[in-house]
């Protein structure tokens, strides 16, 4: 896996990542369950995930 989805809320200072997904589409339905639950609404941005193979760490991105 080179990205995951991470769906958050700034509607306040704390706990503000609600989840984390392996694929967009699923990130996307879990935004839209959750949106209205928070005044600002729900937010999503992949992030790319480092990985490493033997003694070298290579960030993808």
């Amino acid at each position: 896996m080179e990205t995951v989805w991470i769906v958050y809320h700034d509607s306040g200072p704390d706990n503000n990542i609600l989840g984390v997904f392996g694929n967009e589409e699923e990130a996307h339905e879990y935004q839209e369950l959750m949106a209205p639950q928070f005044e600002k609404g729900v937010l999503m941005t992949p992030f790319p995930v480092p990985w490493r193979q033997g003694t070298t760490e290579v960030q993808i991105g």
